[in-house]
């Protein structure tokens, strides 16, 4: 795996392919018509936003748990974008993790490296108070998963905790950093070490969770 080091040096070079992705990205989420709000205030959030729910009944035909990352072949047809922040937004917030801080903004997640920080997928177990607007429920196996961003979520009491995503999963957009992979002989997309089938879901694209690589 590419060390934060070279990611950075990475994110220099593609810094406006960056700013493509999240247009790229605020795109998908229109055309899903799943409405954002720019609003940090809870009541305003919960009365604007149209949360748009999916209902998984069936596994996929084909599943791929615990793969050996080795199998899988990256098809690197375009830098992956990794997005660098000089410095925090104001209404960022500090998560506690196991110790460790982590900044949220918008339902995105930063780690601090020198004077920069670097978008990361939250580790399972992280817990939030509110979600960020713009997520979609997923229902699977009689549970209810909130998802934004790849990042997966149960609500647990008041709080919402990060989940391993569950395979059958679907949703409508991935992280504009996605990677492509090929395994047996088969394109599949990869976030966080989490395999995506893509597929249609009520004449929609859409992407189904298939596996996990070690």
């Amino acid at each position: 795996m590419k060390t934060i080091k070279t990611l950075l040096i990475a994110a220099i070079v593609i810094s406006t392919i960056s700013i493509n992705a999240q247009s790229r990205r605020d795109s998908e989420r229109r055309t899903t018509g799943v409405k954002t709000s720019t609003s940090q205030n809870r009541n305003s959030r919960n009365q604007n936003t149209t949360v748009k729910s999916v209902t998984v009944n069936s596994r996929p035909s084909r599943t791929y748990e615990n793969i050996n990352h080795t199998k899988v072949t990256y098809k690197k047809t375009r830098p992956k974008v990794i997005v660098v922040r000089p410095n925090t937004h104001p209404n960022a917030r500090v998560v506690v993790h196991n110790s460790k801080n982590y900044y949220y903004e918008s339902g995105i997640f930063y780690k601090r490296y020198n004077n920069n920080y670097v978008k990361i997928a939250p580790p399972v177990g992280l817990r939030i108070n509110i979600l960020p607007a713009g997520y979609i429920r997923v229902s699977l196996n009689n549970r209810n998963y909130f998802y934004f961003e790849g990042t997966f979520y149960l609500k647990s009491g008041n709080e919402y905790v990060v989940e391993t995503p569950p395979i059958g999963a679907i949703v409508y957009a991935l992280p504009a950093d996605y990677e492509k992979v090929e395994l047996d002989g088969n394109i599949f997309y990869e976030y966080n070490g989490i395999l995506y089938d893509r597929v249609h879901y009520n004449g929609e694209r859409a992407y189904q969770v298939v596996g996990y690589l070690d």
